[in-house]
């Protein structure tokens, strides 16, 4: 019956780790017959049977599987069929499979991942014209740009790299001479544009990407070479440690929030297994979304709360992957995730969030090494971010008044005409934001607390500022609120659209805080409102202005910053609260980078 087998040419290829015996194939096809529920008797069955240089093994059976969109008592079920063959030469393994896939036992004795690299080096390859590319931002930063899929005939020349090193390719789409190829690198998945196909094709096409996979000497392309490099956990030096830990928690809702969730969380409730609510769902990713520590222990990382320093899990770098080994958040400690395809308290695979967490790699790590981050399970180095601290420098601006400055705003008197002297809004009004139109934008529906706009023919522009204060530091926790009030507002740039007529009325008028109503003009520069109005609407439909956002601080020094990067090039260790910081406003950069925006900080010297 194999020979009515029909397959789309789309597989999963590992590494074999350990030999894989008809007795290891026999017990995976009894598991799987076994945890099915209401299984069927075999279609078809092989083990292990020769095929030119490969042998494959197949199976394909019909089960119950439970409705998603009907609930009730018995609980309904659908009847499907599903498939898998696999596929084995050398070191390498193939998986072909609908409606079925390998136990978690089969994977964890036989198998390891291929490898981004080699994926890369067999389809990626120096000849591959990129049709299709989704990549995965860097950084930690939950305000800034997470993921984008960009597309066209041929990416290389549609698109520029400047700020490509600060993503990861998550997934391409190639044209070759001999095909159009898609590859997911963090799966091991390679698929390519075809027919459906007989098993003897099938098998026969995975062992030609097999050998490619082997190819240890192919050239991948330059164009994928512009984005983050994956590299191995032994390249990382000594005296580098981790500093920080995240959950990568829009990966985790994805799972279970998408239209066909891949799985579900559970609780034990009266002895029996209940799916956790969305109520339920949303508190486990709100507490889930922050960055914890990570101190240096005798034989592992701690994980702490950055907030208290209570211990609340350990992370454990082996040779491959680093493993969250422990993690005990009391929102999380009688959570479990099962499968979305069992019906629930059904999975026999059946895990601790903790440990699925830890199995799907879905946490990132930081180092004290800034180029160096794991996400997905996998380290990468982007060179571009360091370079000695001159690109995250470049962004930094010194303006000395700042050093003097006592307050974000001041304080505020009935009648007062402008905000107070040794202020940061003072500042920025009278030094920085040299714009001929500059409007107070502070309080109520904020966009920032100043926008200014250049009217000048040769470089029109509009800049938003959002000022801060504080006292020096290189601590991350002063510019959270300031870069997620930045990346938030990105889109209101434009100045344009329905929002600008509530905006005009709200700007006509003087600005009052703490229940004080002062003589500070909103407009305060630029002429009257219908003056203002034109102007910057003249400067929004302009096709070469320029969009800028400043973050104005008196919390931070450019003579700090660049001694930690002169501590970094001469070897020292960077304290963990840098590391946060760097990330952090490389986010920030990136997102404005992302919209046509330039973004820069502008502290004291």
């Amino acid at each position: 019956m194999i020979e009515q087998l029909r397959t789309p040419l789309s597989a999963y290829f590992f590494r074999r780790k350990a030999p894989i015996t008809q007795r290891a194939v026999r017990a995976l096809f009894v598991d799987l017959l076994r945890d099915a529920h209401n299984p069927s008797r075999p279609v078809f069955r092989v083990e292990r049977q020769v095929l030119g240089d490969s042998r494959f093994s197949a199976i394909a059976f019909a089960y119950d599987r439970p409705t998603q969109f009907l609930e009730g008592t018995p609980q309904r079920m659908d009847r499907i069929h599903g498939f898998l063959l696999l596929v084995e030469k050398g070191a390498t393994v193939a998986l072909f499979k609908v409606g079925l896939d390998l136990t978690a036992r089969f994977k964890k004795d036989h198998l390891d991942p291929i490898g981004r690299g080699r994926v890369e080096r067999a389809i990626a390859r120096h000849d591959a014209v990129f049709e299709r590319l989704s990549l995965r931002n860097m950084t930690t930063s939950r305000f800034a740009l997470r993921s984008k899929t960009l597309e066209a005939r041929d990416l290389e020349n549609a698109i520029a790299v400047s700020s490509a090193g600060r993503f990861i390719p998550q997934g391409y789409r190639v044209r070759r001479g001999d095909g159009s190829y898609s590859a997911t690198p963090s799966t091991g998945r390679i698929a390519v544009r075809s027919d459906r196909a007989d098993y003897v094709t099938a098998v026969a096409w995975a062992g030609d990407i097999m050998t490619l996979l082997g190819d240890e000497e192919a050239i991948s392309s330059p164009f994928i070479r512009n984005f983050a490099r994956p590299v191995e956990l032994s390249q990382i030096a000594d005296g580098v440690e981790p500093t920080f830990f995240s959950v990568d928690v829009m990966g985790l809702a994805d799972a279970i929030f998408e239209d066909d969730p891949s799985i579900r969380f559970v609780r034990e409730v009266g002895g029996a297994w209940q799916e956790v609510a969305k109520a339920g769902v949303d508190a486990i990713l709100a507490d889930f979304d922050r960055p914890f520590r990570v101190v240096a222990d005798t034989n592992q990382y701690v994980v702490e709360e950055e907030a208290s320093g209570a211990e609340v899990g350990a992370l454990k770098r082996g040779a491959s992957r680093i493993r969250l080994s422990q993690l005990e958040l009391p929102s999380i400690l009688d959570v479990f995730v099962e499968e979305a395809g069992f019906a629930v308290g059904s999975d026999p695979d059946r895990k601790s969030l903790a440990r699925y967490l830890d199995v799907e790699s879905l946490f990132t790590v930081l180092f004290s090494d800034l180029a160096l981050a794991y996400i997905d399970g996998q380290l990468y180095r982007d060179e571009a971010l360091v370079g000695g601290g001159d690109v995250f420098l470049r962004h930094l601006r010194v303006e000395p008044l700042l050093a003097t400055a006592t307050s974000e705003k001041g304080a505020f008197s009935a009648g007062q005409t402008a905000f107070a002297n040794g202020s940061v809004f003072c500042v920025v009004a009278n030094t920085i934001a040299a714009d001929d139109v500059l409007i107070c934008d502070d309080l109520g529906d904020e966009w920032a607390d100043f926008i200014g706009v250049s009217t000048d023919a040769l470089s029109p522009a509009i800049s938003f500022y959002h000022a801060k204060a504080g006292d020096p530091s290189l601590s991350a926790s002063a510019f959270h609120d300031a870069v997620g009030q930045g990346i938030k507002n990105l889109g209101r740039l434009s100045l344009a659209g329905e929002a600008m007529a509530a905006k005009y009325a709200n700007w006509d008028d003087v600005y009052r805080n703490g229940g004080v109503t002062t003589a500070i003009h909103r407009l305060m520069r630029g002429g009257t409102l219908a003056e203002i109005e034109t102007k910057i609407g003249n400067v929004a439909a302009a096709p070469d202005a320029a969009r800028r956002v400043f973050i104005v601080t008196s919390s931070l020094s450019r003579t700090d910053v660049e001694a930690a990067f002169a501590a970094i090039a001469a070897g020292d260790a960077v304290r963990p609260n840098f590391v946060q910081l760097y990330w952090l406003l490389m986010g920030f950069f990136s997102a404005c980078t992302e919209i046509g925006a330039n973004g820069y900080v502008i502290c004291r010297p």
